[in-house]
């Protein structure tokens, strides 16, 4: 009998309880905001025991939704969470580590901002505020309270853009000299119609020992919806 077996042999726990002991001392206790569409990318994440977390809250304004989440979670997690509609009550439990803010975007930085004061340590998806004065405010609030705060902009972390990044800080494209971006936003007041965001990119990509420069030009935010204006590749 291994040791595992020897401790739940000479105790009363049982394996589901011995599971939540193991680690605790590392396990990261954590609640959810918002439980909408994109609460599903938490679901394995969570569930991973190499993560070694712990689902303390559920919290949604919507009742469905919570239901629908703890539903899902609680098949996934083999127990159920608290459910709460009032973010300002999951705040206040000292056992809370950490907050995903996963809301409608006008309360990522509000969100973010009082679970900051509260000693959380935050995730939030993009975008990290409604606007560009809230960026600011949330940088601000990382600093005073000193606490950990992730943005979910995933191409930051995948290996791939990594991987791009130090190619070109490398030289693979020789050296960068400029970049573009354009930033626009759509507001009744402004009594614009069509606004457009494009972003400019190149990448320099080797193919059979011929070095490429592609050109990629995005057209986003139009009223008919995303989509790719061209792509253009030529031979540098």
């Amino acid at each position: 009998m291994g040791t595992t077996g020897a401790i739940l042999g000479s105790s009363s726990l049982s394996a589901k309880s011995y599971r939540k002991v193991m680690g605790a001392n590392d396990r990261i206790q954590v609640a959810i905001a918002g439980l909408g569409r994109r609460v599903s990318a938490m679901y394995t994440p969570i569930e991973l025991k190499s993560n070694n977390v712990e689902l303390l809250y559920l919290c949604d304004v919507m009742e469905s939704q919570r239901v629908k989440a703890a539903t899902e979670m609680s098949k996934r997690l083999g127990y159920t969470p608290k459910l709460e509609n009032d973010i300002r009550k999951v705040l206040e439990d000292k056992k809370v580590d950490a907050l995903f803010n996963l809301t409608p975007d006008h309360w990522h930085a509000p969100g973010s901002i009082m679970a900051l004061k509260e000693g959380k340590h935050v995730y939030v998806e993009k975008p990290c505020s409604h606007n560009m004065a809230e960026n600011e405010l949330l940088v601000a609030a990382q600093k005073k309270y000193d606490r950990v705060v992730q943005m979910g902009n995933q191409q930051r972390s995948a290996e791939h853009s990594i991987d791009i990044i130090k190619q070109i800080h490398n030289g693979v494209i020789g050296k960068p000299y400029k970049a573009v971006a354009f930033f626009s936003s759509k507001e009744e007041r402004c009594h614009i119609r069509k606004l457009h965001l494009f972003l400019l990119v190149w990448i320099g990509i080797y193919f059979r020992g011929q070095l490429f420069v592609v050109t990629i030009l995005l057209k986003l935010g139009t009223t008919t919806g995303t989509g790719t204006d061209g792509i253009m590749v030529r031979l540098n």
